[in-house]
């Protein structure tokens, strides 16, 4: 462990051993429980978000941050960033816990890995919790700041975006949206930019979440159809779109789904691989989420670059997840599998040969 130096809040730190990860850490200080995992570092540091949810038990919450790193690591690859799969799970509400005392704990912890794990927001922590992260250790990306790149979650939900016209493409022959029917799961930060663009671009919208008021407002400003949580599945649709937690795509959702493609920005949105193989025989295209959602990663990736941010650069590479996701439907097709697994042979392809690799360190911003 890279623990050398003493920790203002004395973080105690417990490495897990788990086959394929390079380091698991679980991480506690008075109400501070979480779990840092560093996945894969051949193609430079780790970076991932930081979950602040309210697990059930630490079990789900470990079992969580394994998916999370492991599909960082991925989408990662894909992206061609030169960063590494890491993540951390801070096991807490988000509404009620977040304290100074929890956020300053917690980045004593990251700021003892001495960059070999680089943190962001992600669900239940915002670019005002990375700011008082900040204030504890260098180590973060998306601050709010002159320099930074701020909030990701336009580019998460433009790279979605960009994911829905490609998979219209392969079913339609045209990257057109005007006039089809799209379920949007979740209208959170990246959730409420891509209904936007869907409505400008012409779609019909069938919206979903959790809290009333903000479904009650896309009724309002787009027109959307309103349908309940447990509804938003079975809807008929050219695309289903999921924009929340993962493991939406299982043995129960499966068999409700009534659309032609699903291509959303939740991460981890299938349960597990074999759903991809059950999506392919019932001739549902699936954009692959780690590459659909890479649009935040490309973001704050380029924060670390030895020029500094500058938005236009994660804008086109963004733009070009369209065709990366072509690239790997026509790889699934020729090879007779999934677009999953067609997307995995790629990412372990560059991780193999190291393509990709970052040259130089990142530049953490002076603030």
């Amino acid at each position: 462990m890279l623990l050398k130096e003493k920790p203002t809040f004395r973080v105690h730190f417990k490495e897990i051993a788990v086959s394929g990860y390079e380091h698991v850490y679980f991480v506690t200080h008075k109400n501070l429980k979480a779990f840092i995992a560093i996945h894969n570092t051949t193609l430079g540091p780790a970076l991932g978000g930081i979950r602040i949810y309210p697990y059930p038990s630490e079990e789900a919450a470990l079992e969580d941050v394994l998916r999370l790193s492991k599909g960082m690591t991925y989408k990662a690859a894909i992206a061609e960033v030169g960063f590494g799969g890491g993540k951390s799970v801070i096991i807490a509400n988000p509404k009620k816990d977040k304290t100074d005392e929890l956020l300053f704990s917690f980045a004593e912890a990251v700021n003892l890995l001495k960059g070999r794990y680089i943190a962001a927001e992600d669900s239940g922590c915002t670019i005002e919790d990375i700011g008082r992260i900040r204030q504890k250790t260098p180590y973060v990306v998306g601050l709010a700041h002159k320099q930074g790149s701020g909030d990701p979650s336009r580019f998460t939900a433009w790279g979605t975006f960009r994911a829905i016209q490609s998979v219209f493409k392969k079913l339609y022959g045209c990257n057109c949206v005007e006039g089809k029917t799209i379920a949007v799961q979740g209208i959170g930060s990246v959730g409420t930019y891509l209904i936007d663009y869907l409505f400008w671009a012409g779609a019909h919208l069938v919206v979903s979440d959790l809290d009333r008021e903000k479904v009650e407002e896309a009724v309002r400003r787009y027109k959307a159809k309103a349908v309940d949580p447990d509804k938003i599945f079975s809807v008929p649709c050219d695309v289903f779109s999921p924009c929340a937690m993962g493991g939406v795509i299982n043995d129960r959702t499966v068999e409700q789904f009534r659309c032609k493609a699903i291509a959303g920005s939740a991460n981890n949105q299938l349960l597990t691989e074999e759903h991809a193989r059950q999506l392919q025989a019932k001739k549902i295209l699936y954009a692959p989420d780690f590459v659909a959602n890479a649009g935040g990663l490309l973001n704050v990736a380029s924060e670390l670059g030895q020029n500094g941010y500058d938005p236009s650069i994660p804008r086109e590479k963004t733009h070009q997840i369209y065709d990366s996701l072509l690239g790997i439907y026509k790889i699934a097709e020729e090879n007779g599998t999934s677009p999953v697994q067609a997307a995995h042979k790629l990412a372990e392809y560059r991780l193999q040969y190291g393509i990709g690799k970052r040259t130089a360190p990142p530049v953490f911003l002076n603030v």
